[in-house]
């Protein structure tokens, strides 16, 4: 369990912060969606680069190390957020957010492969960095203004993770050989990466001003975390029971459901509306994230490496997603931005299913997993 207990408190560390960042970048520093969304490209475009690299280096160099500095680094400079918002700067906030944006990346290619390889089910274990998902988001509403205790209570958690780690078990590591740019393994997992570049970047350009539209239909800070908390809480339970179906029909099926989802928020104009459609989104983010996981470790030796690149296709629609948001939501509100994301999931969709049908693999679906390759 303290594979699983890092998940946890690891998730709740790093994303719990960032519920709380266009709201400090919107009434602390006063700035206008579109910088928001600059901001969360940048953090985004520095974990797309670790993600790959620090996958890679888990491959080659082993798990340990990467995680470790990793989730140490993360503690660090989470604390330090402190210190922009004691200066009042706008210029530090950001650079800190870059360099957590790294640090943040590093580590999860080599939790999950650690996770993989002593026989851990992908959807149980990713279903414990929902919940801390959750606990973030709950205790960050909790907080409300008081966003340095909410710095320091994330930091502490992300310490607390990395002394867990200092007492993981490492048997002697297969070290492997990777390249500098692994085309075979691109090639073999591209409908996945592909289809969650897409949609994902649609769901990025709701994700960096969804705290703002939150507020717009009457939510305050502790109903704006506890709207986050019924979504990730409810991707703990769905996740757990979904490692029976097959990865390609959970890829399909979330994708699918994502479009379904973000009309539904569109048409939503009270915060109560938009608990069920939070339910709706759990199902779809949990089916896709699961599927694709399993698709790119189920059949790749790097599993690291693969993993790495299935996130840093996560943090490249994190690039995309919201610096078009801040501006389309700028540009035709947060609805329209809405509308746009669900045309980007259909698009997702079918992009996936054609690259199926392409393959071959198309006919060789089945709803129950075949297991491990």
């Amino acid at each position: 369990m303290r594979s699983e207990a890092i998940q946890l408190l690891s998730s709740a560390g790093v994303f719990g912060p960032i519920i709380l960042v266009p709201i400090i970048l919107s009434e602390e520093f006063d700035v206008s969606e579109g910088v928001i969304g600059i901001v969360v490209g940048l953090f985004a475009l520095s974990s797309f680069v670790s993600s790959y690299t620090c996958g890679r280096a888990a491959d080659i160099y082993g798990r340990r190390v990467i995680l470790l500095i990793g989730l140490g680094l993360s503690g660090m400079l989470t604390l330090f957020h402190i210190a922009s918002l004691w200066s009042d700067s706008l210029a530090l906030f950001v650079a800190l957010r870059i360099v957590l944006g790294f640090s943040a990346g590093m580590f999860p290619a080599a939790l999950l492969a650690y996770a993989y390889e002593h026989k851990s089910k992908m959807g149980k274990f990713s279903s414990w960095g929902a919940a801390g998902w959750g606990t973030g988001s709950l205790a960050i509403g909790i907080f409300g203004a008081l966003y340095e205790w909410a710095f320091v209570y994330c930091a502490a958690i992300l310490f607390i993770s990395f002394a867990v780690a200092l007492t993981l078990p490492f048997p002697k590591e297969r070290r492997l050989h990777v390249p500098r740019f692994p085309i075979a393994l691109i090639r073999r997992n591209a409908p996945v990466y592909a289809s969650m570049l897409v949609r994902h970047t649609g769901a990025n350009m709701i994700w960096v001003t969804y705290p703002l539209f939150l507020i717009s239909i009457g939510a305050d800070g502790v109903l704006i975390g506890t709207v986050y908390a019924v979504n990730a809480f409810s991707q703990f339970l769905i996740m757990n029971y979904i490692d029976r179906f097959n990865p390609s029909i959970l890829v399909a099926f979330g994708t699918g459901a994502s479009a379904v989802t973000f009309v539904i928020f569109a048409l939503s104009y009270h915060y109560w509306q938009i608990l069920p459609a939070q339910v709706l989104l759990a199902s779809s983010w949990s089916c896709l994230y699961v599927g694709s996981l399993r698709y790119v470790m189920d059949k790749n030796e790097e599993k690291a490496t693969a993993t790495g690149l299935l996130s840093g296709m996560m943090s490249m629609s994190g690039i995309l997603g919201p610096l078009a948001g801040g501006f389309t939501a700028v540009a035709i509100g947060f609805r329209g931005t809405m509308l746009v994301a669900a045309a980007m999931a259909v698009m997702a969709f079918a992009l996936f299913m054609y690259e199926l049908w392409a393959r071959g693999d198309i006919y060789r679906l089945g709803l129950r997993s075949a297991g491990r390759k």
